[in-house]
């Protein structure tokens, strides 16, 4: 659990160094999925679900 703490430590230092620290959320994340690569996979779908734009096909037939 220490090592788990210190790479979080070192991945928020290196995130916040680009101006992105990580979240509270964030931590929980790797918390929840550390060391459970269908967890990993499963999480980095609903997030890129989450923040994907919907494409509006009716919009763009109106133009």
């Amino acid at each position: 659990m220490r090592d788990l703490e210190k790479l979080i430590d070192e991945v928020n230092g290196s995130m916040a160094m680009e101006g992105m620290p990580l979240t509270q959320s964030d931590k929980d994340r790797i918390r929840y999925c550390a060391g459970n690569n269908k967890l990993v996979e499963k999480t980095i779908a609903e997030l890129v679900k989450k923040h994907t734009a919907a494409y509006d096909y009716d919009h763009e037939q109106q133009l």
